[in-house]
């Protein structure tokens, strides 16, 4: 069932429950000419100001109306889709577009987008986006691939995020590790000066020499955090040209390789995908692995709150820290790996316009970094830095400069099926069932079996 809300009531109670300022409703009251615009958004109480923030930027789009001399105030109603997950929604609204009955603007994480541009149900926003270089010029660049397709940009970011190895400083020191190595350790990662089998050699030293039981521990189902791991060794998984995914055989074998590797040095657990989230996180966060792959939204989320992790900056990194994921090999380039959520605006939209600009003031500073600090998701925009409660959440001021050598997923529909594949591929070594050629040969051979369009090489 769908959910239509005119302005923001349940909006507003989010927010509200997720300590975000209070907003108004923007419905104009002596608009000459009211315009509709329809927002499809997930009914998400992680991102209550995804749509909330929309719904806010229409009382500043109708005053600077209304300064223009233009008869025209705009209207948001927000579309709820009940949708578990971002996938889900994204087919139902692809649905709802096949049918004729697609709204103004919707919001999407950003690997579907593509899939909207090849039906031809979003708009092209080159041109927009170089028209209001105010709203939109200083969006940290790196973001934006996350936004195109082939032949251009359909989407705005909304958020970003940080995924890296968070590691435990007293452990390594307890393995016989100086503090000087310790804490060299995340400028040495983002040199291309540390690397990833050196982190395994560092997870090995830790279970050996200390009572930790695990070394590295990673997520125990599909999703994009190992695709890190990937993504150090070459695997980008799209054919830019095409838009077509992208599988190259020895690429995978090495990733894969990684994983071999941990599981035969004993620092990956060869049950780690048989656990449950929330016991390995207790593993790490309670001083029992070395190593903990995953995302900076987990500090605010879990580690402070949960398990009692410093929140003060000093203290956190006196014990803690975190890497970005290392280069495969000395020298060579270290990455990250984000998820943004998108702004995108439909193609048969009346008023491409005044949607673009809607989505332009929705992407401001004050606006994004409200959602950005309630959610413990980074911002969009540099400037945002320089606002003190975006500084005061330290982890998020700390992670941002992840930003210069992040990596997303593939935007290609297909790309959730494949990480079922590579998931399953990482089960089979870690149990001990598939090396990791026969890993890479199974990824292909499956990809290639139920998946359409795939480019091997």
């Amino acid at each position: 069932m769908i959910h239509w809300k005119i302005g923001t009531a349940a909006l507003l109670s989010a927010a509200l429950a997720a300590g975000s300022a209070a907003f108004l409703a923007a419905t104009p009251l002596l608009a000459q000419e009211t315009v509709k615009l329809e927002l499809w958004s997930r009914q998400d109480p992680s991102g209550p100001l995804r749509p909330g923030n929309v719904v806010k930027a229409a009382e500043r789009l109708n005053k600077e109306l209304e300064a223009e001399g233009s008869p025209k105030r705009v209207e948001v109603a927000v579309r709820e889709s009940p949708a578990k997950g971002f996938d889900d929604d994204a087919l139902q609204l692809l649905k709802v577009f096949g049918i004729g009955e697609g709204p103004d603007i919707f919001i999407a994480a950003h690997e579907w987008i593509c899939a909207f541009q090849e039906d031809g149900f979003v708009l092209k926003l080159d041109d927009y986006i170089a028209k209001y270089p105010q709203h939109f010029g200083t969006i940290f660049p790196s973001l934006w691939s996350s936004a195109k397709c082939p032949d251009g940009t359909y989407a705005i970011p909304q958020d970003a995020e940080a995924r890296m190895f968070f590691y435990n400083k007293k452990l390594l020191r307890e393995a016989g590790y100086d503090a000087a190595f310790v804490d060299a350790m995340p400028e040495r990662a983002l040199s291309g000066d540390l690397t990833m089998d050196e982190v395994l050699e560092i997870a090995k030293q830790v279970v050996d020499k200390t009572k930790a039981q695990y070394g590295v521990l990673h997520r125990p189902n599909k999703g994009p955090d190992y695709i890190m791991v990937f993504n150090t060794y070459g695997n980008d998984f799209i054919d830019p040209a095409t838009g077509k995914l992208l599988l190259e055989r020895d690429k995978l074998a090495a990733a894969f390789g990684w994983f071999e590797r941990g599981v035969k040095e004993k620092v990956i657990p060869a049950n780690n995908t048989a656990m449950e989230f929330d016991a390995l996180r207790k593993e790490f966060y309670t001083g029992n692995a070395a190593f903990w792959m995953y995302g900076i939204w987990d500090l605010g989320s879990v580690a402070f709150p949960t398990y009692g992790l410093p929140q003060d900056e000093k203290a956190f990194f006196a014990d803690w820290g975190w890497i970005t994921g290392p280069a495969p090999q000395k020298g060579g380039a270290p990455v990250s790996l984000t998820h943004p959520i998108v702004y995108a605006i439909a193609a048969d939209t009346k008023e491409p316009e005044l949607a673009v600009r809607l989505l332009g003031h929705a992407s401001a500073v004050d606006l994004n970094t409200d959602h950005a600090v309630t959610t413990t998701h980074l911002g969009i925009k540099p400037e945002q830095l320089e606002d003190p409660r975006y500084a005061k959440a330290w982890p998020l001021a700390r992670a941002t400069e992840l930003l210069k050598i992040t990596k997303f997923l593939p935007n290609n529909s297909q790309f959730g099926e494949l990480n079922g594949i590579i998931f399953a591929g990482i089960q089979g070594i870690e149990s001990g069932r598939l090396s990791a050629e026969q890993a890479a040969d199974f990824v292909i051979e499956e990809a290639s079996a139920t998946l359409e369009d795939v480019t091997v090489k």
